[in-house]
């Protein structure tokens, strides 16, 4: 006989040897004590067998037939092989591969809200007005790949519509009273297409039209009321001020009460748009584009230390001003920038400016924009308050971080809840550091900031 062929015997007993220790470890406490030693037994004359070359190659091809037939009595569903078998392990060692990589390597990870932005994006919105052409089938599919959804709300009442508000604590020089929007009530969501599948959260907006009330269901960390503000207000929303949002619709209030467009109504104070809606007109047209997804790298700060200016996910649950009112832990993973490491002096100045031990950094680019305050590329500046009570860092006077810690803070700075509102955030809380922005294709796309 040739060499190859006993080669080929050698590699048919080597894999029925790996089949064996696969039946011993997954059916031993099945199989009877005589049929288990005899398999035992016979695997060992195998091992010996094949790295005896000289051997005859009959008496090699008749034991890896007797040990075939052990097996095949022996191995239930396990031997022989099926194709069925062979997928499940496939599938399952990809599951181990795949779970190793997020673990060790790489996590994906979606910006869940604008905090970050316009450096990354969470959900964000294109509105049009109601009257204006609504996207066709084809273009709506289109967009589903760019994980883009059309929302057309239609009139389910007749008569003007008018803005749920609420009046707030007023911090104008002036005096004069401050509104803002009324928070919508969160419920739990309906899962995907209504099949109680993968529920979330989502917050439920309630519109005036003439006495009535209309309910408009939105995802939770959605900013529904930037919608609002550019529907109803459009020339308010173009202004560009120091909160942005924020101070655009302190604008519409004030131009909104001396037109006296601020009254009562069946919840409390409202604001009238002045729009009048028709049964089953469109009184919304706008998309929601979902956040961006990316890589995370877990790798790299397990050999250099963050640095100021990095980008970095990093874990809540070990931040208290995060926790629940029952005081429960955070579960959320926040992506931010860090704003300063232990032993900096950190300060946001009369203009706007984040200092760094008194200086106006220069780098990177998203904080130096900011510093400029480049509202035309989106960069606001710095506001020193962020809210939060207890545990709040307000930047008004200069702060020292603490060893151990890292002040985060968001590129959004009027629209990121942050280190200024509930505190630092642990060196050992650090996951990792964004690294590719995978989807959508985006300007966003490739490597991230």
């Amino acid at each position: 006989m040739s060499f190859y062929y006993r080669r080929k015997l050698r590699k048919i007993g080597r894999g029925l040897l790996e089949s064996s220790e696969k039946v011993v470890l997954y059916r031993r406490d099945v199989i009877a004590a005589k049929d288990l030693n005899e398999q035992l037994e016979m695997a060992e004359l195998v091992r010996a067998n094949i790295k005896l070359r000289p051997r005859e190659v009959i008496e090699t091809e008749a034991l890896l037939n007797r040990f075939h037939a052990v097996l095949a009595r022996n191995g239930g569903k396990i031997y022989p092989v099926s194709a069925g078998t062979d997928y499940t392990e496939m599938i399952i060692m990809a599951a181990i591969v795949a779970g190793a990589i997020r673990s060790f390597f790489l996590q994906p990870f979606k910006i869940p809200t604008n905090s970050m932005w316009p450096t990354y994006n969470g959900m964000t919105a294109e509105v049009r007005q109601p009257s204006d052409e609504i996207p066709g089938y084809a273009q709506r599919a289109l967009q589903l790949s760019q994980w883009t959804w059309t929302h057309v709300v239609d009139a389910e009442f007749e008569g003007e519509i008018a803005i749920p508000i609420m009046e707030v604590e007023s911090d104008h020089a002036d005096g004069s009273r401050k509104f803002m929007p009324r928070s919508p009530n969160s419920v739990p969501g309906s899962g995907i297409l209504g099949s109680g599948f993968f529920r979330s959260n989502e917050n439920q907006y309630q519109l005036l039209i003439g006495p009535n009330i209309q309910t408009i269901p939105m995802p939770a960390d959605f900013g529904f009321d930037g919608v609002l503000l550019r529907t109803f207000f459009p020339g308010e929303a173009k202004l560009l001020l120091r909160k942005q949002d924020a101070d655009r619709w302190q604008e519409v209030f004030r131009r909104a009460a001396a037109d006296n467009r601020i009254q009562r109504g069946p919840l409390g104070l409202m604001l009238l748009t002045g729009r009048k809606a028709h049964v089953g007109e469109p009184i919304l047209n706008f998309d929601i584009l979902t956040g961006d997804m990316l890589f995370v790298d877990r790798v790299s700060y397990h050999f250099v230390e963050p640095s100021r200016g990095d980008t970095f996910v990093f874990r809540t649950n070990n931040i208290p001003g995060l926790a629940d009112q029952y005081g429960r832990p955070s579960q959320n993973y926040y992506v931010k920038r860090i704003a300063g490491v232990p032993g900096q002096r950190l300060m946001v100045n009369p203009q706007g400016q984040l200092l760094i031990d008194g200086k106006a950094p220069t780098s990177p680019e998203p904080v130096a924009l900011n510093n400029r305050q480049a509202m035309d590329r989106g960069y606001f500046g710095y506001l020193p308050e962020a809210g939060g009570y207890r545990y709040a860092l307000p930047l008004n006077a200069e702060y020292t971080v603490t060893p151990g810690h890292f002040f985060a803070m968001g590129d959004n700075s009027a629209n990121s809840y942050d280190s200024r509102g509930w505190g630092e955030v642990p060196a050992a809380d650090v996951v990792g550091k964004p690294l590719f922005i995978l989807h959508p294709f985006t300007a966003h796309w490739g490597a991230a900031k």
